[in-house]
């Protein structure tokens, strides 16, 4: 699956203004949590217009008249979804795909050529839809694909299109696209620069911070970080949601985390001096023990400290093991 996530805009119009309004929610957080996944959500169809507002959800229907009706106070959280897809929206012609073929048409049924399908399949990439009617309230898309080389070969084959109509049907696939996601990545400090799209959940603080940005261990110890830190989101989301109650060790494995997790010992808590080296700066200028930590290869320690007002994980130091005597 690649990073790319494809709008559908063949999923539209809705048959009312009410079907559409009660639709956007869902659609818009489908989007937020695409972003924080890794994709790139991307509109295909060069007759479309490139002005979001202008969009048609529905007759006589526009963003732009959901945009006016809900921008206020209490759809704050919808309004910043809607922002963010439509100022960093990129878009791109459907003279992108085919290149090197004299014809690649993607089918349902085989109907019409659907461009967005078109894309979803050149790019390997799903597709994200409305639920308006089939097959676009469906996943995965049975199509039918056909190219014809400039040689004059004629190839036609099935292909599947994994369609993102529902958060449920995304959370299918979180798992691997949070792998493919961690790909990305390939320097302390990328991780610091997309922290609030992929770690949204996590906090940076006081050390840590500084030992991300001078990063110079090997990829592999960085792998290592990534995993830990995509696992210790995926913990305080789940926490948030109150799908937990509380913190634990046990918990935190049970959202991915590979590595040996664990509390300091009473003998180095009750020395004030192992004890104060623990101890890190907080983004609201409190000082606290982060005395939980993931052990990670050569003796690398990632400290955390999982705050129970907010639910959010606090990372102050991603190092060599710190002294126990």
């Amino acid at each position: 699956m690649n990073q790319l996530l494809v709008f559908n805009h063949h999923s539209l119009p809705f048959d009312s203004k009410d079907s559409a309004v009660s639709a956007i929610p869902e659609f818009l957080k489908i989007c937020v949590k695409a972003n924080n996944l890794g994709l790139s959500t991307i509109l295909i169809d060069d007759r479309v217009d490139r002005n979001w507002f202008r969009l048609q959800l529905a007759d006589n229907y526009y963003w732009q008249d959901w945009y006016n009706q809900n921008n206020n106070d209490q759809q704050i959280d919808l309004i910043r979804a809607f922002r963010s897809i439509q100022t960093r929206q990129p878009f791109f012609s459907s003279e992108d795909i085919g290149e090197g073929l004299d014809l690649f048409e993607v089918k349902f049924n085989d109907s019409e050529c659907y461009s967005a399908l078109q894309a979803a399949v050149w790019h390997d990439s799903p597709l994200t839809s409305f639920s308006t009617r089939n097959p676009w309230n469906t996943s995965p898309i049975q199509v039918n694909v056909y190219e014809v080389t400039k040689d004059g070969d004629l190839r036609s084959y099935n292909s599947e299109i994994i369609n993102f109509h529902s958060i449920s049907i995304m959370e299918i696939f979180e798992t691997e696209l949070l792998k493919n996601r961690n790909t990305l990545i390939k320097s302390g400090s990328e991780i610091l620069e997309k922290r609030k799209n992929f770690y949204p959940f996590i906090e940076f603080c006081d050390n840590s911070i500084q030992q991300l940005r001078n990063w110079t261990n090997s990829s592999t110890l960085l792998e290592q970080v990534k995993e830990s830190i995509m696992a210790l989101n995926v913990f305080s989301e789940k926490w948030i949601k109150n799908e937990f109650e509380n913190y634990s060790h046990e918990n935190l494995k049970k959202c991915g985390l590979n590595h040996n997790v664990s509390g300091e010992s009473q003998s180095v808590l009750q020395n004030e001096t192992l004890r104060k080296e623990r101890e890190f700066w907080l983004p609201d200028g409190r000082k606290v023990v982060f005395e939980n930590h993931i052990k990670i290869t050569r003796g690398y320690r990632i400290h955390f400290y999982a705050d129970s007002k907010t639910k959010n994980i606090f990372i102050g130091y991603i190092g060599n093991h710190l002294r126990l005597k």
